[in-house]
C-alpha cells in the first residue's frame, strides 16, 4: 500500500503529517483503506472519520484531496 509508505517516509523524516484548523490541529494516520482523521489526545488519535485512497491518483494529490475533505469536515464541526 503506497500511501503507507509515503507516510512512513514522512514520519521518518521527523515531520508529523497535520492539518491547523481553526485553533485545533487535526491529525492522520494511514489505515488499510486510506487514512483516520481525526484530533490526538493522550491515548492516540481520536477518528472522526476515514479518508479513503484513491490508487488512481498520486500520493500528492490524495493529500490535497484530504485536505479539502478536512476543511469541509470541520467547517460544519466546532473542534
Amino acid at each position: 500500500m503506497i500511501h503507507k509508505t509515503e507516510y512512513e517516509k514522512i514520519i521518518n523524516k521527523g515531520i508529523i503529517p497535520c492539518f491547523e484548523i481553526n485553533t485545533a490541529v487535526i491529525y492522520f494516520e494511514p489505515t488499510d483503506k486510506g487514512f483516520a482523521v481525526g484530533t490526538a489526545c493522550n491515548i492516540g488519535l481520536l477518528k472522526d472519520f476515514e479518508y479513503i485512497y484513491d490508487s488512481d491518483f498520486s500520493f500528492d494529490e490524495n493529500l490535497n484531496g484530504l485536505h479539502e475533505q478536512v476543511i469541509e469536515y470541520y467547517e460544519e464541526v466546532e473542534v
